[in-house]
Order: C-alpha cells, then structure tokens, then sequence
C-alpha cells in the first residue's frame, strides 16, 4: 500500500513539473494523521503532504486582496459541533535574497466575516470557524494587504507563518506552515522564496535530511521541491550553496520514511 501511494504522488509530481507551478490557486488539503492536523496540497491523485504554500495579491480582481488558498478538509475529518481555527506563529515577514525580514509598517489582514485579526511585525491571536455537519471544512479566509503607516512598497513577498487547531481537546494542533503571498513579483520570485522557506524553515525540524517538507518523509514532493530549485540554494542539503546532483544524491538515498 505505502509502496502504491508513493507511486501515484511521484506520478502527480512529475506532471506538476509540466504545468505553471503559478497558473492556478491550490485549496490546502486539511487532514488528521496520527492525532494531529496536517497540510496537504489538493488537486493530485492523492493528497502530497506540503507545509509551504503560494498566494497572489490580485487574483480575485482586487489590487492586494486575495481569498487563496482556502482550506478544505473533507466530511468526517473532524467532529460535527466543534471548531477548527488558525493561530499566526510570528509576525509576518518579507522574504528578498535569501533572508526574511519582520516588516515595518506592513500588515496582513485576516477576516470570515464579522471575525478579524491583524498581523504585523508581531503575530496576534488567530480566530476558529464551526466545523460543517458532515465533519468538513471548507473556509476561504480574506487576506489583505496594508500598512500602519507609510505607503506600502510598490512590489513584495510577504510570509506569514501559521498552524492549525480544533476545540474538539483531543486533535494535535498542525506543524508550523508557510504562505508566500505575492504582491507583484515575477512567478521565478515566488518559486525561489517558497523554495527557500521548504529548506530553510520547514526542513528545519524535520528528523532527516532530504525531507524537504518536514512531513517525515522522503518522497515525490520533496523530490519535486528540489528539482524546482535547481541552480540555487533553495533546497541546499550539502551546504555547498547551490542545489545540484549531490543534492539530489542525498534525497534519493534517504527515500522513504525517516526513522
């Protein structure tokens, strides 16, 4: 069974390879394993467990609005009468060559309605949704883009860093996971912030080397993650700074789970 799953997610990787990694928004697949909520991406065969995911400010038709990705957990995931929120782990962050930077007077709005919170520079406490009747989830929160102060720049990625939680007091809140939001930067721009972030951050508690994605496992994602980052030092496992066939060496030798 383990050996046909990874089959079918190396099969949705590599004809993700073919396609705009960009061209359209990918809902994250919310699911509970081993007690605990985890990130997934939607739209394959089966779900590829992914804690780094993409936004675009504008996709909806509004200048620094977007209501992607959604979160969409299928009936029976949690329990029915209980709710399902997020939590903003730190401030939201700007991602230029290689580093993040807390920002200045930049912000990101979250709302569902008459329900809001603001992060900046400092995270502040996240909000929870009711769980439908089936056992689902399916939300699209509103993310905006403003600032405190001065003029917000002409261009930017900006990362926020949340988790996921439910009030049924027996599921284990998710890992720490990551949206790139981009408010005008080039599709290249987005692919090496996001490849940077899977390296750097959601690879930095994750039990073995390879596992670029820090869901305990070796396979077609991370395989997929290291081949978008190609030439640069985004999934960099030999710290040689560059991304290339020792980096590949190393994930193909340790696939598999990680003990």
């Amino acid at each position: 069974m383990q050996t046909a799953l990874h089959t079918l997610t190396l099969l949705g990787a590599i004809a993700a390879c073919g396609t705009p990694a960009l061209a359209q928004h990918t809902d994250i697949a919310v699911t509970v394993v081993d007690g605990a909520i985890a990130t997934a991406t939607t739209g394959a065969e089966a779900p590829i467990p992914t804690r780094v995911f993409s936004a675009t400010f504008g996709d909806t038709g509004v200048a620094r609005f977007t209501s992607n990705p959604g979160f969409d957990a299928l009936p029976g995931t949690f329990a029915a009468g209980t709710r399902t929120g997020f939590t903003p782990r730190t401030g939201l962050r700007t991602y230029e060559s290689s580093a993040l930077t807390p920002v200045t007077t930049e912000e990101l709005e979250i709302k569902f309605l008459t329900l809001a919170t603001v992060v900046g520079a400092e995270p502040s406490p996240g909000f929870d949704l009711a769980v439908q009747s089936n056992g689902g989830w399916h939300r699209h929160l509103s993310f905006t883009l403003r600032s405190s102060g001065a003029k917000l720049p002409p261009s930017g990625l900006y990362v926020a860093e949340l988790e996921l939680y439910s009030t049924d007091g027996v599921t284990l809140p998710s890992a720490p996971f990551w949206i790139v939001f981009n408010d005008g930067r080039p599709a290249a721009d987005v692919e090496e912030a996001m490849a940077w972030v899977t390296a750097n951050l959601a690879q930095g508690d994750s039990p073995c080397p390879g596992d670029l994605n820090g869901d305990g496992d070796v396979g077609a994602a991370d395989l997929a993650t290291l081949l978008s980052a190609w030439g640069s030092s985004g999934a960099d496992l030999t710290a040689d700074g560059d991304t290339n066939a020792a980096d590949l060496a190393v994930l193909l030798s340790a696939w598999g789970a990680c003990r």
